[in-house]
C-alpha cells in the first residue's frame, strides 16, 4: 500500500515501495492507497487507479468501507470495469464487525465479480466468523494477517470452504509455511508482505527458507494469485 497512514512512522509512499520491490526482485504488486482505508474509498480509489495506470509494476485493489455504502449502489461493475483486481476489506482499522450488514450486501453483489477478496483476519475468531458469514458463495476470499496463534482456526475454516485462501506476512514461526502446505496444500497459499509497512525482505525470507519445493514456492510466490486474478 502507499499513502498517508496515521499509525505508523514508516515511510509509506509510493516510491518506496517501488524501491523495495526493485530491490529484491519482485516483478508485479497489488497495491492501494491507504486514502481509501483512513479517508474516503472513493478518493483513494481514485488515487489508487491513477498511480497504478499505464505500469505493469503495480495492479490496483480497490477497497469498500460498508459504514459509508449502501444497498443498491452497484458501484462494484464499475470498479472491475476500470481495471481493480482484487478487493481489500479492513473491519479493523475502520471499525466495523465482520457481521455488517451492509457488507454481506458487497458480498452478493460480488458473487457476480470475478476479482477475489482479502480482508483482515489476525484477531481470534475472525476466521470462524468469515467462514459463517461467506456460507454458499463461491468467490475467493484471500485471510490477511493470519498469525500463528490464530493459525488452526484458519486451517479448520479452510478446510470447509475450498475457496478460502489465506496470505503470508503474518506468518512467522519457524515450520509454520510447511505446515501449513501440508494441511491445505500449496495452492491457497499467497505472499504477502504487508510492504512498506513492513519490510519486503523478511516475508520473501521465509518463503525462500520454508522447506518447500521450489515448484510450490513458484506457486506462494505469484502462481496462486495469477490464478486468481486470471492470468
Amino acid at each position: 500500500m502507499f499513502g498517508p497512514c496515521p499509525r505508523t512512522r514508516a515511510d509509506v509512499s509510493l516510491d518506496r515501495l517501488l524501491g523495495m520491490m526493485k530491490s529484491h526482485g519482485v516483478a508485479r504488486s497489488i497495491t492501494l492507497s491507504t486514502v481509501g482505508i483512513f479517508h474516503s474509498y472513493n478518493d483513494g480509489n481514485a488515487q489508487t487507479r491513477a498511480e497504478c495506470q499505464g505500469r505493469r509494476d503495480l495492479l490496483p485493489a480497490a477497497t469498500i468501507d460498508p459504514r459509508a455504502y449502501f444497498a443498491g449502489m452497484k458501484q462494484i461493475p464499475d470498479l472491475v470495469s476500470q481495471g481493480f483486481r482484487l478487493f481489500r476489506f479492513f473491519p479493523g482499522e475502520q471499525g466495523w464487525p465482520l457481521d455488517h450488514a451492509a457488507f454481506e450486501d458487497i458480498l452478493d453483489e460480488l458473487e457476480e465479480a470475478a476479482a477475489p477478496i482479502m480482508i483482515n483476519a489476525s484477531r481470534t475468531g475472525d476466521a470462524s466468523a468469515l467462514g459463517r458469514i461467506l456460507g454458499g458463495r463461491k468467490h475467493a476470499l484471500i485471510l490477511e494477517g493470519v498469525m500463528f496463534e490464530t493459525l488452526a482456526e484458519a486451517v479448520s475454516v479452510m478446510t470447509k470452504h475450498e475457496n478460502i485462501h489465506i496470505e503470508t506476512h503474518g506468518l512467522v514461526a519457524p515450520g509454520g509455511l510447511k505446515f501449513l502446505a501440508d494441511q491445505i496444500g500449496p495452492d491457497r497459499i499467497i505472499f504477502g508482505s504487508d510492504c512498506p509497512r513492513s519490510s519486503l525482505a523478511g516475508p520473501l525470507r521465509y518463503v525462500q527458507e520454508s522447506g518447500l519445493s521450489d515448484e510450490d514456492k513458484a506457486r506462494v510466490l505469484g502462481g496462486n494469485i495469477k490464478r486468481l486474478l486470471g492470468g
